[in-house]
């Protein structure tokens, strides 16, 4: 009850801040900054209602100024030698592989209770959320300054989880965002002239560098199920790591050097290599789903419906079946 508490309490602190953006953009001393930025969200919320078929039109009409970084922070937790997340089950969304806190010092203070109970852990700030319509989401400080494309493909991402939301599967509910608003974006950069070559690289570096987390993932998850006592897999787990810090230094050259990723690297544990499968896991089983209907928005979405009155296993199983039916050149079923 104290969670809840905690939770209905920052969301009423939250929405009580909202200032409609109607409203805002009609005052003379509004910052030029923050009025273009403002405009700009108007912009890509009536592009996501018209063009995608996303409920924007009570969404993102209000912004609030937080005062923080963050609106909330995560906690995300697996087994030291396991790659089955911990999950904690809510009312209404069912269960989830990640647990949010409107106060920082509670989300460091449970991180590390969880650490101590041996498990490895992943805290960290999260910009944007959605109550999934329950609410009337603002738009908050904490991403109102990203250029325009993350900007757009941030709410993008954010409204998809108000059109389908499966109790439960948070890497299907994650993937679905990821891949809507990706396709989202590469609409709006065309109806709009917005040039995504900036964005072209950051976004190449990013495949391959989950491409390369998802795929050491995939080998200590072997490591994990075929060793036979506790002490070789903490053996393999060791040497996993060091196969994937080794991997990415020689993907890094290939960069010229660039070290975004070094940060995150630097802690990577069982817990993040999950935050990484969480986002991305089915997004190429999504994306090949979106292809199988055409690239049509609503015929795509009306598909993954249907998934989701499938349980868990099969959801995903009928999504990998798909994958290989597209890499092999057969028509989807």
């Amino acid at each position: 009850m104290a969670y809840y508490a905690q939770a209905a309490q920052g969301q009423v602190q939250l929405l009580a801040k909202r200032q409609p953006i109607d409203r805002m953009l009609s005052r003379q001393d509004l910052d030029p900054l923050l009025r273009q930025r403002l405009e700009t969200v108007q912009r890509i919320r009536a592009f996501a209602h018209e063009a995608l078929g996303l409920p924007a039109r009570r969404q993102y009409a209000s912004y609030v100024e937080l005062g923080r970084d963050y609106p909330v922070w995560s906690v995300m937790a697996t087994p030291s030698l396991s790659l089955a997340p911990r999950t904690w089950c809510y009312w209404l969304v069912g269960c989830l592989s990640y647990r949010g806190f409107f106060r920082e010092e509670m989300a460091t203070r449970y991180a590390g209770e969880l650490e101590a109970e041996g498990y490895d852990v992943y805290l960290g700030g999260v910009s944007a959320y959605s109550t999934l319509g329950w609410f009337r989401d603002p738009v908050l400080s904490s991403f109102i300054r990203l250029p325009e494309a993350e900007l757009a493909e941030l709410i993008f991402h954010e409204l998809t989880h108000q059109v389908l939301f499966v109790p439960g599967d948070t890497v299907f509910n994650e993937s679905l965002a990821v891949t809507v608003a990706e396709e989202g974006l590469r609409r709006y950069s065309e109806r709009h002239g917005l040039d995504l070559a900036p964005l072209a690289l950051s976004r190449q570096r990013q495949r391959e560098f989950v491409a390369l987390v998802l795929g050491h993932r995939r080998r200590l998850a072997d490591v994990f199920a075929s060793a036979p006592d506790a002490a070789a897999k903490q053996q393999g787990k060791e040497a996993a790591y060091a196969a994937l810090r080794q991997d990415y230094v020689a993907l890094r050259e290939g960069w010229g050097g660039y070290a975004g990723y070094d940060a995150w690297l630097a802690t990577v544990n069982n817990a993040k290599l999950n935050s990484v499968a969480t986002y991305y896991d089915l997004v190429p089983s999504l994306q090949a789903l979106l292809r199988a209907n055409g690239n049509d928005m609503a015929r795509f979405l009306a598909s993954c419906r249907e998934l989701a009155r499938l349980d868990l296993a099969a959801r995903h199983q009928r999504l990998r079946t798909v994958l290989a039916q597209a890499a092999s050149g057969a028509p989807a079923s």
